[in-house]
């Protein structure tokens, strides 16, 4: 009997075609761009076609930054150029496959994982596009920002608002809009929705963010009469987390599940199910396993590592018939390798 292997975590990310030298790389790319090298549709909880993502490479050094308004919080990686590979660690890193003046394309190499694991990715120098952003916003005065273009704050202004309430939260979600006058040096917010009707909290937020124009950097924004920027924020307190986040560039409250994933009650929940999945099917209590990865996939319709699972324990059990509806399923969600898995093993 054929064996498919249960696939128990993915958590690392990130053929030749000639050598690259160090300098093409460097400088500051912006994604526009992703896929799975597979040709699969992305199909990546954290990491979206549309979201923000600004790789910069100064000499052996690649730094990631996933906000468009800040860089604070960006995560570095040493890497070794070997031919067109950027090695970040012994397990892999990224293949240049294409380099150019104003454009590049990276795809992900680990060890271990096949091409419907791993994502391809485009990019394109980030002067290139303030260039074009401003060519397009000639002849405005008032402009509103988009993650492509926009100021930078120096900090983040969550910390300042986190500061502001001092541990004293409460659940509410709202969306509003900041307006930055460079030439009158002042920001002004203006909150057009809210789900708690709290004029103390909504009357801090908008002084902590009016107060903040010292924070932004204006360079490339000194002619315009106002930048806009929208943002939705959330305040929240549970037994397990509590805080202010705020997402600039969307009027929508839903981008904060999208943002992070889905509920994080629902993503414990399909972890925990997917781990008892996996216990269950190392002791051989299949027909447990697979009701434990079906709960998995219900609570997180991003893991669709669950289905994968659920599949290979139906086909190692026996049940063929079970196993190829469940691969059909996964194709139908645009899975190459789910549709060669159907192809090579139902008829």
């Amino acid at each position: 009997m054929k064996i498919f292997f249960i696939i128990i975590s993915i958590f690392f990310f990130t053929n030749n075609y000639g050598q690259t030298k160090l300098l093409e790389i460097q400088g500051y790319w912006v994604k526009y761009k992703v896929e799975m090298k597979d040709g699969s549709d992305l199909f990546d909880r954290f990491v979206e076609d549309s979201a923000y993502a600004e790789y910069r490479i100064d000499q052996n050094k690649l730094c990631i930054n996933s906000n468009p308004i800040h860089r604070i919080n960006e995560s570095c990686l040493n890497f070794n150029l070997i031919n067109n590979l950027m090695k970040t660690s012994q397990y892999g890193g990224f293949i240049i496959e294409k380099v150019s003046n104003d454009s590049l394309i990276l795809s992900e190499q680990i060890e271990g994982l096949t091409d419907d694991k791993l994502k391809r990715l485009y990019f394109t120098k980030q002067e290139v596009v303030l260039a074009k952003y401003k060519e397009e916003n000639k002849n405005k005065k008032n402009i509103i920002a988009s993650k492509l273009f926009t100021p930078k704050t120096n900090t983040p202004i969550e910390l300042d608002l986190n500061k502001a309430f001092k541990n004293n939260y409460s659940n509410f979600e709202l969306v509003g809009n900041l307006k930055i006058y460079p030439a009158q040096k002042k920001v002004k917010t203006e909150i057009t929705f809210w789900t708690q009707n709290d004029s103390s909290r909504i009357k801090l937020i908008k002084k902590v963010i009016d107060h903040s124009f010292e924070k932004w950097n204006l360079k490339d924004f000194q002619d315009y009469e106002s930048i806009e920027i929208p943002f939705v924020l959330k305040s929240e307190i549970t037994k397990r987390y509590w805080g202010i986040s705020v997402i600039f560039f969307t009027k929508d409250l839903t981008d904060f599940e999208r943002n992070y994933g889905g509920k994080m009650e629902d993503l414990r929940k399909s972890s925990d199910y997917f781990n008892k999945g996996i216990a269950a099917y190392q002791e051989k209590r299949y027909s447990e396993s697979i009701t434990y990865f079906s709960e998995s996939y219900y609570y997180d319709h991003k893991n669709i590592d669950a289905l994968y699972n659920k599949a290979a324990v139906y086909f190692e059990s026996g049940e063929k018939e079970k196993a190829c509806k469940v691969w059909l399923e996964i194709s139908m969600l645009g899975q190459a390798n789910a549709k060669q898995l159907f192809l090579d093993n139902c008829n």
